[in-house]
């Protein structure tokens, strides 16, 4: 932790607001779904990834997804959550372009504080492709980051958020987390521990590949009752340091590898 914070202040005068080059709301190109390991230690571009640019009709979100919201500062990206017209509050996402199916799913990353706000790691895909909305989730409640949220949508259907309590404070520390996505099964890790796991004699799994998505955002009044009012802070922001697919089968390198409980690189 110590490390990174210098790295942070080593790096301050190379923050920078991110722009994205395409005005649409998602590009359909669905990839070659391989392998990835993707740290923003060295570089953040929009070969890897596509910077949400769009304000959703919707009465579930109270967020337009704004690019200026999303700031490169070596060794990490943070994705912000501030008041912004004509929503009451701007969000952030970024997405892997592509689409990636069963495997290994990483990232190390620090969760957004306050009441309201939330911050995301998932795969998605919905009939926005012609797909059944297919989701896995690892999310974090800004009103109790001491919780992670677990979830599964599979044709558009959930059985529930699953809670797992955590021995920190997730908006306070950088650490690992991930889940293994197979055809009967997903599993959820933190710091390579296991935390959770589902079977399809539980609740029904995904099939379909979808993209990886991060985001934060905030939703509307229906939804107070799930992540709390939005009473927090203007700026608050999720930072995520790497991110990686190991596709079901295959042996290539992860976050994991260089990442030691998700708070510092290995040998240092």
């Amino acid at each position: 932790l110590v490390l990174i914070a210098l790295a942070l202040v080593c790096a301050a005068i190379l923050i920078t607001a991110v722009k994205s080059p395409a005005r649409a709301v998602l590009t359909p190109d669905r990839g070659d779904g391989k392998s990835f390991n993707l740290s923003f230690s060295n570089s953040f571009n929009d070969q890897d990834w596509y910077i949400s640019d769009f304000t959703l009709s919707s009465t579930f979100f109270r967020v337009g997804w704004v690019p200026e919201n999303v700031r490169h500062h070596p060794p990490s990206i943070s994705l912000e959550l501030n008041p912004a017209e004509p929503q009451p509050f701007s969000g952030a996402e970024v997405q892997k372009r592509g689409f990636y199916g069963y495997g290994r799913y990483e990232v190390v990353m620090q969760a957004a504080r306050g009441s309201g706000a939330v911050s995301s790691f998932f795969t998605h895909t919905d009939a926005t492709f012609g797909d059944p909305h297919d989701e896995i989730d690892i999310e974090f409640l800004g009103k109790n980051t001491r919780q992670l949220q677990a979830n599964i949508f599979t044709k558009g259907k959930t059985r529930g958020g699953i809670y797992i309590d955590l021995p920190f404070d997730a908006a306070e520390e950088v650490h690992l987390y991930a889940f293994d996505w197979q055809p009967d099964s997903v599993t959820w890790y933190i710091d390579g521990e296991l935390a959770h796991s589902v079977t399809s004699r539980d609740r029904p799994i995904p099939k379909t590949p979808g993209r990886v998505i991060m985001n934060v955002w905030t939703g509307s009044p229906q939804q107070f009752s799930w992540h709390g009012e939005p009473t927090f802070p203007d700026h608050t922001k999720a930072t995520y340091y790497c991110v990686s697919f190991r596709a079901a089968g295959d042996t290539s390198s992860q976050c994991s590898d260089t990442y030691e409980n998700g708070s510092r690189p290995i040998g240092h």
